[in-house]
Protein backbone atom coordinates (compact mmCIF):
# COMPACT_ATOMS: atom_id res chain seq x y z
CA UNK A 1 0.00 0.00 0.00
CA UNK A 2 0.89 3.65 -0.69
CA UNK A 3 0.17 6.51 1.46
CA UNK A 4 -2.31 8.53 0.25
CA UNK A 5 -0.30 11.65 0.46
CA UNK A 6 2.16 10.38 -1.11
CA UNK A 7 -0.11 9.50 -4.61
CA UNK A 8 -1.77 13.15 -3.85
CA UNK A 9 1.81 15.24 -4.04
CA UNK A 10 2.60 13.40 -6.67
CA UNK A 11 -0.16 13.44 -8.97
CA UNK A 12 -0.24 17.34 -7.89
CA UNK A 13 3.26 17.99 -8.61
CA UNK A 14 2.91 15.94 -12.08
CA UNK A 15 0.00 18.82 -12.68
CA UNK A 16 2.33 21.77 -11.80
CA UNK A 17 5.33 20.08 -13.76
CA UNK A 18 2.25 20.13 -16.76
CA UNK A 19 1.41 24.16 -15.97
CA UNK A 20 5.44 24.66 -16.44
CA UNK A 21 5.30 22.72 -19.74
CA UNK A 22 2.57 24.49 -21.05
CA UNK A 23 3.85 27.69 -19.78
CA UNK A 24 7.38 27.48 -21.67
CA UNK A 25 5.35 26.53 -24.63
CA UNK A 26 3.32 29.42 -24.80
CA UNK A 27 6.41 31.71 -24.33
CA UNK A 28 8.34 30.17 -26.70
CA UNK A 29 5.60 30.44 -29.19
CA UNK A 30 5.58 34.11 -28.18
CA UNK A 31 9.39 34.53 -28.57
CA UNK A 32 9.55 31.88 -31.80
CA UNK A 33 12.55 30.68 -30.67
CA UNK A 34 13.16 27.25 -32.47
CA UNK A 35 9.20 26.68 -32.85
CA UNK A 36 10.36 25.50 -36.40
CA UNK A 37 12.89 23.05 -35.46
CA UNK A 38 10.86 21.34 -32.66
CA UNK A 39 7.27 21.75 -34.15
CA UNK A 40 7.24 18.52 -36.38
CA UNK A 41 8.38 16.04 -33.56
CA UNK A 42 6.45 17.70 -30.73
CA UNK A 43 3.02 17.38 -33.18
CA UNK A 44 3.48 13.70 -34.09
CA UNK A 45 4.10 13.09 -30.10
CA UNK A 46 0.84 14.69 -30.04
CA UNK A 47 -0.82 12.86 -32.11
CA UNK A 48 -0.38 10.53 -29.35
CA UNK A 49 -3.40 11.58 -27.60
CA UNK A 50 -5.19 8.64 -28.96
CA UNK A 51 -3.62 6.60 -26.64
CA UNK A 52 -5.71 7.01 -24.06
CA UNK A 53 -6.06 5.13 -20.20
CA UNK A 54 -7.92 2.16 -22.30
CA UNK A 55 -4.77 2.26 -24.41
CA UNK A 56 -2.79 2.18 -20.87
CA UNK A 57 -5.06 -0.24 -18.48
CA UNK A 58 -7.48 -1.68 -21.14
CA UNK A 59 -5.70 -3.04 -23.70
CA UNK A 60 -3.79 -5.45 -21.33
CA UNK A 61 -7.43 -6.02 -20.04
CA UNK A 62 -8.73 -6.78 -23.45
CA UNK A 63 -5.91 -9.22 -24.40
CA UNK A 64 -5.98 -10.63 -20.76
CA UNK A 65 -9.69 -11.65 -22.08
CA UNK A 66 -9.61 -12.05 -25.49
CA UNK A 67 -5.82 -12.42 -26.57
CA UNK A 68 -4.31 -10.68 -29.60
CA UNK A 69 -8.31 -8.42 -30.45
CA UNK A 70 -6.40 -5.35 -28.92
CA UNK A 71 -4.25 -4.93 -32.20
CA UNK A 72 -6.99 -3.41 -34.71
CA UNK A 73 -7.23 -0.52 -32.67
CA UNK A 74 -3.72 0.28 -33.45
CA UNK A 75 -3.85 -1.31 -36.83
CA UNK A 76 -6.52 1.46 -37.79
CA UNK A 77 -4.49 4.84 -37.23
CA UNK A 78 -0.99 2.67 -38.10
CA UNK A 79 -2.83 2.44 -41.90
CA UNK A 80 -4.42 6.03 -42.03
CA UNK A 81 -1.03 7.71 -41.70
CA UNK A 82 1.47 5.11 -43.44
CA UNK A 83 -1.00 4.43 -45.99
CA UNK A 84 -3.38 7.28 -46.52
CA UNK A 85 -1.34 10.06 -45.07
CA UNK A 86 -2.05 11.60 -48.56
CA UNK A 87 -5.45 12.33 -47.34
CA UNK A 88 -5.30 13.29 -44.17
CA UNK A 89 -3.23 16.07 -46.68
CA UNK A 90 -5.67 17.11 -48.35
CA UNK A 91 -8.07 17.29 -45.25
CA UNK A 92 -5.30 19.81 -43.68
CA UNK A 93 -4.84 21.90 -47.07
CA UNK A 94 -8.54 22.11 -47.35
CA UNK A 95 -8.76 23.01 -43.49
CA UNK A 96 -6.16 25.67 -43.71
CA UNK A 97 -7.67 27.28 -46.79
CA UNK A 98 -11.43 27.56 -44.94
CA UNK A 99 -9.96 28.61 -41.62
CA UNK A 100 -11.62 25.43 -39.86
CA UNK A 101 -11.58 24.88 -36.42
CA UNK A 102 -13.20 21.55 -35.88
CA UNK A 103 -14.81 18.25 -37.28
CA UNK A 104 -17.98 19.54 -36.96
CA UNK A 105 -16.99 22.78 -39.23
CA UNK A 106 -14.93 20.53 -41.67
CA UNK A 107 -18.33 18.45 -41.95
CA UNK A 108 -20.32 21.60 -42.60
CA UNK A 109 -18.04 23.59 -44.66
CA UNK A 110 -18.36 20.30 -47.69
CA UNK A 111 -22.08 20.17 -47.29
CA UNK A 112 -22.91 23.94 -48.10
CA UNK A 113 -21.92 25.38 -44.69
CA UNK A 114 -25.07 23.71 -42.76
CA UNK A 115 -25.10 25.54 -39.90
CA UNK A 116 -27.94 22.99 -38.53
CA UNK A 117 -25.62 20.36 -39.78
CA UNK A 118 -22.62 21.68 -37.90
CA UNK A 119 -24.62 22.16 -34.68
CA UNK A 120 -26.15 18.50 -34.90
CA UNK A 121 -22.21 17.10 -35.16
CA UNK A 122 -21.60 19.49 -32.09
CA UNK A 123 -24.59 17.81 -30.20
CA UNK A 124 -23.59 14.22 -31.34
CA UNK A 125 -19.71 14.40 -30.22
CA UNK A 126 -20.80 15.85 -27.03
CA UNK A 127 -23.09 13.03 -26.23
CA UNK A 128 -20.50 10.74 -27.18
CA UNK A 129 -17.33 11.43 -25.99
CA UNK A 130 -19.26 12.10 -22.62
CA UNK A 131 -18.95 8.55 -21.21
CA UNK A 132 -15.88 8.08 -22.67
CA UNK A 133 -14.16 11.06 -20.72
CA UNK A 134 -15.95 10.02 -17.47
CA UNK A 135 -13.76 6.95 -18.55
CA UNK A 136 -10.19 8.23 -17.90
CA UNK A 137 -11.39 10.02 -14.36
CA UNK A 138 -12.91 6.37 -13.39
CA UNK A 139 -9.36 5.10 -14.74
CA UNK A 140 -7.42 7.01 -12.37
CA UNK A 141 -9.48 6.96 -9.84
CA UNK A 142 -9.78 3.31 -9.55
CA UNK A 143 -5.85 3.22 -10.04
CA UNK A 144 -5.79 5.64 -7.21
CA UNK A 145 -7.63 3.52 -5.10
CA UNK A 146 -5.44 0.27 -5.95
CA UNK A 147 -2.50 2.18 -4.56
CA UNK A 148 -3.99 3.02 -1.85
CA UNK A 149 -6.04 -0.23 -1.00
CA UNK A 150 -9.43 1.76 -1.11
CA UNK A 151 -10.11 -0.41 -4.56
CA UNK A 152 -10.51 -3.72 -5.39
CA UNK A 153 -12.78 -4.58 -8.35
CA UNK A 154 -12.48 -3.83 -12.05
CA UNK A 155 -12.73 -0.28 -13.83
CA UNK A 156 -16.08 -1.37 -14.35
CA UNK A 157 -17.54 -1.63 -11.14
CA UNK A 158 -16.12 1.93 -9.62
CA UNK A 159 -19.43 3.26 -9.64
CA UNK A 160 -20.54 0.64 -6.42
CA UNK A 161 -17.34 1.45 -4.53
CA UNK A 162 -17.10 4.04 -1.82
CA UNK A 163 -17.83 7.68 -1.79
CA UNK A 164 -14.41 8.51 -1.46
CA UNK A 165 -13.31 7.73 -4.90
CA UNK A 166 -16.49 9.71 -6.38
CA UNK A 167 -14.96 13.18 -4.43
CA UNK A 168 -11.42 12.14 -6.28
CA UNK A 169 -13.11 12.18 -9.52
CA UNK A 170 -14.59 15.53 -8.62
CA UNK A 171 -11.48 16.93 -7.71
CA UNK A 172 -9.30 15.43 -11.01
CA UNK A 173 -12.25 17.09 -12.91
CA UNK A 174 -12.28 20.57 -11.46
CA UNK A 175 -8.19 20.66 -11.84
CA UNK A 176 -7.99 19.46 -15.43
CA UNK A 177 -10.75 21.87 -16.16
CA UNK A 178 -8.35 24.47 -14.75
CA UNK A 179 -5.91 23.20 -16.88
CA UNK A 180 -7.82 23.45 -19.80
CA UNK A 181 -9.21 26.71 -19.18
CA UNK A 182 -5.82 28.48 -18.75
CA UNK A 183 -3.95 26.73 -21.80
CA UNK A 184 -6.64 26.02 -24.28
CA UNK A 185 -9.12 29.44 -23.54
CA UNK A 186 -6.63 31.94 -23.09
CA UNK A 187 -7.25 33.94 -26.57
CA UNK A 188 -8.84 33.47 -29.56
CA UNK A 189 -6.82 32.97 -32.51
CA UNK A 190 -8.04 32.50 -36.23
CA UNK A 191 -5.93 29.10 -36.58
CA UNK A 192 -6.45 28.22 -33.46
CA UNK A 193 -3.30 26.91 -32.39
CA UNK A 194 -2.53 26.47 -28.89
CA UNK A 195 1.64 25.75 -28.77
CA UNK A 196 1.82 25.37 -24.89
CA UNK A 197 -1.06 23.22 -24.33
CA UNK A 198 0.47 20.96 -27.45
CA UNK A 199 3.82 21.30 -25.98
CA UNK A 200 2.25 19.44 -22.89
CA UNK A 201 0.27 17.12 -24.65
CA UNK A 202 3.48 15.77 -26.28
CA UNK A 203 4.96 15.76 -23.18
CA UNK A 204 2.46 13.51 -21.76
CA UNK A 205 2.50 11.21 -24.40
CA UNK A 206 6.42 10.80 -23.82
CA UNK A 207 6.04 10.53 -19.85
CA UNK A 208 2.92 7.72 -20.46
CA UNK A 209 5.42 5.94 -22.99
CA UNK A 210 8.18 5.56 -20.93
CA UNK A 211 6.12 4.45 -17.81
CA UNK A 212 4.40 2.02 -19.95
CA UNK A 213 7.69 0.56 -21.40
CA UNK A 214 9.27 0.59 -17.62
CA UNK A 215 6.98 -2.12 -16.17
CA UNK A 216 6.37 -3.98 -18.93
CA UNK A 217 10.67 -4.17 -18.91
CA UNK A 218 10.19 -4.54 -14.92
CA UNK A 219 7.36 -7.61 -15.36
CA UNK A 220 9.37 -9.29 -18.06
CA UNK A 221 12.56 -9.69 -16.96
CA UNK A 222 12.03 -8.67 -13.20
CA UNK A 223 9.32 -10.87 -12.07
CA UNK A 224 9.95 -13.39 -15.07
CA UNK A 225 12.73 -14.82 -17.33
CA UNK A 226 11.78 -12.92 -20.40
CA UNK A 227 9.95 -13.55 -22.94
CA UNK A 228 10.99 -17.11 -23.30
CA UNK A 229 9.62 -17.29 -19.95
CA UNK A 230 6.50 -15.90 -20.76
CA UNK A 231 6.07 -17.74 -23.54
CA UNK A 232 6.54 -21.26 -21.79
CA UNK A 233 3.97 -20.03 -19.45
CA UNK A 234 1.69 -19.98 -22.15
CA UNK A 235 2.29 -23.39 -23.46
CA UNK A 236 2.19 -25.09 -20.24
CA UNK A 237 -1.41 -23.67 -19.79
CA UNK A 238 -4.31 -24.88 -21.82
CA UNK A 239 -5.97 -21.66 -21.02
CA UNK A 240 -3.26 -19.57 -21.89
CA UNK A 241 -2.30 -21.58 -25.09
CA UNK A 242 -6.32 -21.19 -26.41
CA UNK A 243 -5.93 -17.93 -25.42
CA UNK A 244 -2.91 -16.43 -27.63
CA UNK A 245 -2.53 -19.74 -29.62
CA UNK A 246 -5.88 -19.58 -31.42
CA UNK A 247 -7.04 -17.39 -34.82
CA UNK A 248 -8.40 -14.54 -34.18
CA UNK A 249 -12.04 -13.29 -35.14
CA UNK A 250 -11.62 -12.16 -38.83
CA UNK A 251 -15.02 -9.89 -39.04
CA UNK A 252 -14.11 -8.28 -35.70
CA UNK A 253 -10.93 -7.65 -36.58
CA UNK A 254 -11.97 -5.64 -40.10
CA UNK A 255 -14.82 -3.79 -38.20
CA UNK A 256 -12.42 -2.20 -35.18
CA UNK A 257 -9.64 -1.73 -37.84
CA UNK A 258 -12.04 0.32 -39.97
CA UNK A 259 -13.71 2.06 -37.34
CA UNK A 260 -10.32 2.84 -35.46
CA UNK A 261 -9.31 4.26 -38.63
CA UNK A 262 -12.04 6.75 -38.71
CA UNK A 263 -11.76 7.44 -34.93
CA UNK A 264 -7.83 8.41 -35.43
CA UNK A 265 -8.81 11.50 -37.74
CA UNK A 266 -12.57 12.25 -36.73
CA UNK A 267 -12.46 12.09 -33.04
CA UNK A 268 -12.96 15.97 -32.00
CA UNK A 269 -9.67 16.13 -30.29
CA UNK A 270 -8.04 13.88 -33.20
CA UNK A 271 -9.29 16.63 -35.58
CA UNK A 272 -7.96 18.94 -33.79
CA UNK A 273 -4.33 17.75 -33.28
CA UNK A 274 -4.52 16.19 -36.47
CA UNK A 275 -5.81 18.94 -38.65
CA UNK A 276 -5.70 22.51 -36.32
CA UNK A 277 -2.83 22.67 -35.07
CA UNK A 278 -1.02 21.29 -38.14
CA UNK A 279 1.61 24.22 -39.11
CA UNK A 280 3.02 22.77 -42.33
CA UNK A 281 3.83 19.17 -44.33
CA UNK A 282 6.43 19.03 -42.60
CA UNK A 283 4.69 18.34 -39.53
CA UNK A 284 2.77 15.65 -41.42
CA UNK A 285 5.72 13.93 -43.13
CA UNK A 286 7.35 13.69 -39.73
CA UNK A 287 3.95 12.03 -38.38
CA UNK A 288 3.38 9.75 -40.72
CA UNK A 289 6.14 7.85 -39.54
CA UNK A 290 7.35 8.87 -36.15
CA UNK A 291 2.97 8.35 -34.71
CA UNK A 292 2.68 4.76 -36.59
CA UNK A 293 6.21 4.04 -34.65
CA UNK A 294 4.82 5.06 -31.66
CA UNK A 295 1.75 3.21 -31.56
CA UNK A 296 4.17 -0.22 -32.00
CA UNK A 297 6.44 0.61 -29.24
CA UNK A 298 3.97 1.05 -26.74
CA UNK A 299 2.19 -2.47 -27.29
CA UNK A 300 5.30 -4.05 -27.12
CA UNK A 301 4.53 -4.96 -23.82
CA UNK A 302 0.73 -5.31 -24.01
CA UNK A 303 0.85 -9.08 -24.25
CA UNK A 304 3.38 -9.87 -22.12
CA UNK A 305 1.67 -8.28 -19.17
CA UNK A 306 -1.49 -9.83 -19.68
CA UNK A 307 0.13 -13.32 -19.60
CA UNK A 308 2.12 -12.52 -16.24
CA UNK A 309 -1.01 -11.33 -15.05
CA UNK A 310 -2.83 -13.86 -15.28
CA UNK A 311 0.43 -16.42 -14.95
CA UNK A 312 0.45 -13.91 -11.24
CA UNK A 313 -3.67 -13.91 -10.71
CA UNK A 314 -4.61 -17.58 -12.09
CA UNK A 315 -7.54 -17.04 -9.80
CA UNK A 316 -9.47 -13.97 -11.64
CA UNK A 317 -9.23 -11.68 -8.33
CA UNK A 318 -7.70 -8.80 -9.51
CA UNK A 319 -9.22 -7.37 -13.19
CA UNK A 320 -6.76 -6.90 -16.36
CA UNK A 321 -7.14 -3.64 -16.50
CA UNK A 322 -5.45 -3.59 -13.13
CA UNK A 323 -2.49 -5.33 -13.78
CA UNK A 324 -0.26 -2.97 -15.23
CA UNK A 325 -0.22 -1.40 -11.67
CA UNK A 326 -1.01 -4.38 -9.41
CA UNK A 327 1.65 -6.66 -10.63
CA UNK A 328 4.22 -4.36 -9.35
CA UNK A 329 2.37 -3.71 -6.05
CA UNK A 330 2.51 -7.33 -5.70
CA UNK A 331 6.39 -7.75 -6.25
CA UNK A 332 6.55 -5.14 -3.39
CA UNK A 333 7.84 -2.42 -5.86
CA UNK A 334 5.75 0.75 -4.93
CA UNK A 335 7.53 2.97 -6.37
CA UNK A 336 7.21 1.50 -9.57
CA UNK A 337 3.75 1.39 -9.15
CA UNK A 338 3.69 5.09 -8.44
CA UNK A 339 5.75 5.54 -12.13
CA UNK A 340 3.09 3.35 -13.29
CA UNK A 341 0.00 4.93 -11.64
CA UNK A 342 1.84 8.66 -13.43
CA UNK A 343 1.77 7.12 -16.59
CA UNK A 344 -1.94 6.13 -16.94
CA UNK A 345 -2.68 9.53 -15.28
CA UNK A 346 -0.85 10.60 -17.91
CA UNK A 347 -3.11 9.37 -20.48
CA UNK A 348 -6.36 10.09 -19.04
CA UNK A 349 -5.82 13.53 -19.10
CA UNK A 350 -4.05 14.29 -22.14
CA UNK A 351 -7.47 13.03 -23.45
CA UNK A 352 -10.11 14.51 -21.26
CA UNK A 353 -8.03 17.98 -21.95
CA UNK A 354 -7.96 17.91 -25.25
CA UNK A 355 -11.19 16.77 -25.55
CA UNK A 356 -12.20 19.27 -23.42
CA UNK A 357 -10.88 22.49 -25.42
CA UNK A 358 -12.19 20.70 -28.85
CA UNK A 359 -15.45 20.35 -27.91
CA UNK A 360 -15.46 23.87 -26.33
CA UNK A 361 -14.48 25.35 -29.94
CA UNK A 362 -17.49 23.46 -30.90
CA UNK A 363 -19.76 24.48 -28.65
CA UNK A 364 -19.24 27.82 -29.20
CA UNK A 365 -19.06 28.47 -32.84
CA UNK A 366 -21.32 25.91 -33.79
CA UNK A 367 -24.18 26.54 -30.79
CA UNK A 368 -23.55 29.62 -28.46
CA UNK A 369 -22.06 32.15 -31.47
CA UNK A 370 -25.28 31.56 -33.96
CA UNK A 371 -28.37 31.99 -31.75
CA UNK A 372 -25.65 34.88 -29.75
CA UNK A 373 -25.62 35.97 -33.67
CA UNK A 374 -29.25 35.62 -35.20
CA UNK A 375 -31.48 36.16 -32.10
CA UNK A 376 -33.36 39.32 -32.12
CA UNK A 377 -33.52 39.93 -28.67
CA UNK A 378 -29.43 39.51 -28.13
CA UNK A 379 -27.71 42.19 -28.40
CA UNK A 380 -24.25 40.51 -27.23
CA UNK A 381 -22.85 40.28 -31.06
CA UNK A 382 -22.93 43.99 -31.07
CA UNK A 383 -20.91 44.59 -28.22
CA UNK A 384 -16.77 45.52 -29.33
CA UNK A 385 -15.15 43.01 -27.12
CA UNK A 386 -16.78 40.11 -28.82
CA UNK A 387 -13.34 37.70 -28.16
CA UNK A 388 -14.09 37.77 -24.58
CA UNK A 389 -17.63 36.70 -25.14
CA UNK A 390 -16.32 33.78 -26.99
CA UNK A 391 -13.62 33.10 -24.26
CA UNK A 392 -16.45 33.09 -22.09
CA UNK A 393 -18.57 30.06 -23.26
CA UNK A 394 -15.56 28.44 -23.92
CA UNK A 395 -14.79 28.49 -20.47
CA UNK A 396 -18.05 27.46 -19.46
CA UNK A 397 -18.35 24.81 -21.56
CA UNK A 398 -15.11 23.13 -20.44
CA UNK A 399 -16.45 23.05 -17.16
CA UNK A 400 -19.73 22.43 -17.93
CA UNK A 401 -18.14 18.98 -19.70
CA UNK A 402 -16.09 18.35 -16.72
CA UNK A 403 -18.69 18.44 -14.49
CA UNK A 404 -21.20 16.73 -16.11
Amino acid sequence: MVQTWAVLALSLGYVGLLFLVAYYGDQRARRRDGRQVAKPIVYSLSLAVYCTSWTYYGSVGLSAATGYNFLPVYVGPILLFLVAWPLVRRIVLLSKRHNITSIADFVAARHGKSQWLAAAITVIAVIGIMPYTALQLKAVSTSFGVLTQQAHGPLSSLLHQPGADAYTELGISLLLATFAILFGTRRIEATEHHDGLILAIAFESVVKLLAFLLVGAFVTWGMFGGFGDLASRVDASPALRHLFRSGGDGALWVTITGLAFAAALCLPRQFHVTIVENAGEGDLRRAAWLFPLYLVVINIFVVPIAVAGLSMFPTGNVAGDLFVIALPMAAGQNVIALLAFIGGFSAATGMVIMSCVALSTMVSNDLVMPIVRHGRRLVLAERENIGAIILGIRRAAILAVMLL
